[in-house]
């Protein structure tokens, strides 16, 4: 597991997994018995057991840094707002989101709003860019070397802004313009997949991000 960056004072942290063969049935099975019935139920309509143990690993992720940021170990209690974002019900000044692919799984902790996206570089779809990205995007994408993780770039920014906003996915993906926005994007270095974060700066994660680049 890697800490991106923890500030003191004011916290914010980002724990990232991709290590998954690590994370052993009896891990899923104690990590699994941690979550409210809702979670524990949600989890195991999944038909994969990676879509099961990754879910899982969101959680473990969220009540790690929930006990080593703020000292807090009991079981974790949700809400949701009316569009499914989900919060702590007792530490409602507590903010945070989870995301994973079959790569990894990322879980970001602020004081303030924030929303992450982590997704496996795949081979790069047009019609499906043409269908999110908006001009400025494509141009963006059409002058890479590299579309797929252009374009796994932009998506993840658009997702990680999405769900620091708790809007969820809109019809109008177009309408979400990453090119100046602030979201954060990091490239795994074996290009195994690229994490997006909204609500955090480059410089606040500081240099434990150096085995990443943007």
């Amino acid at each position: 597991m890697r800490v991106l960056k923890t500030n003191e004072g004011e916290i914010f942290v980002v724990y990232l997994f991709d290590q998954l063969k690590e994370f052993t049935e009896d891990m899923f099975s104690q990590g699994l018995a941690r979550l409210p019935a809702e979670r524990q139920q949600k989890t195991l309509t999944y038909r994969q057991k990676l879509d099961q143990k990754l879910s899982v690993l969101g959680y473990v992720l969220l009540s790690y840094g929930l006990k080593n940021e703020y000292g807090i170990s009991e079981k974790i209690q949700f809400s949701y707002t009316a569009k499914g974002k989900p919060l702590l019900t007792d530490y409602p000044q507590i903010h945070f989101n989870l995301s994973h692919c079959k790569n990894g799984v990322i879980c970001a902790i602020h004081t303030c709003d924030v929303g992450v996206d982590i997704e496996a570089i795949s081979s790069y779809d047009a019609q499906l860019a043409e269908y999110v990205c908006n001009e400025h995007e494509l141009k963006q994408i059409n002058k890479s070397d590299n579309k797929a993780l252009a374009f796994t770039k932009i998506w993840t920014k658009k997702e990680s802004l999405m769900k620091q906003n708790g809007l969820g996915l809109r019809d109008d993906l177009k309408t979400i313009d990453t090119i100046d926005s602030e979201a954060v994007t990091l490239v795994d270095p074996d290009e195994a997949y690229v994490f997006s974060i909204a609500g955090m700066s480059l410089a606040e994660l500081g240099l434990r991000t150096e085995r990443f680049r943007a």
